[in-house]
C-alpha cells in the first residue's frame, strides 16, 4: 500500500521518526487483524519530551486504544501532534501522514 507525507511532516519530523510512526501503525493493524477487531482508519500521535527523552502516545478512537512508546530520536522536534490516515477508495487505498493544521 502506498504511503505519503505532507510538506509539514517532511519539514518538521525527522525521517527516523516518520519510519517509527509507520511501523507503529503497521504493528497496530496486525494486532487488530489477529484479534479480529475492526481497524480504525485514524491514528493520532502526540509527542512529549521528558528528561531529554521523546515519548510518542499512539491513540485511536474505535476501538479505544492508547499506548505510549519511548523513542531513540534525540533531536528536538517542534510539533506536538501528527496523524496517519488510511484512505480507502473503490480502486485505491493509501496512507497519508500529516500535521493537524493540514487536515
Amino acid at each position: 500500500m502506498n504511503r505519503y507525507i505532507t510538506r509539514g511532516i517532511a519539514q518538521n519530523l525527522p525521517i527516523s521518526l516518520q519510519q517509527q510512526l509507520w511501523q507503529l501503525v503497521s504493528e497496530r493493524e496486525q494486532e487488530q487483524t489477529k484479534d479480529n477487531t475492526s481497524v480504525d482508519y485514524f491514528h493520532i500521535f502526540q509527542f512529549n519530551t521528558r528528561h531529554n527523552q521523546l515519548y510518542i502516545k499512539h491513540k485511536q478512537e474505535r476501538p479505544t486504544y492508547v499506548k505510549t512508546h519511548k523513542t531513540n530520536v534525540k533531536q528536538p522536534i517542534n510539533i506536538n501532534k501528527g496523524y496517519i490516515i488510511k484512505e480507502d477508495d473503490v480502486d485505491l487505498s493509501y496512507y497519508i501522514m500529516l500535521l493537524p493544521n493540514e487536515y
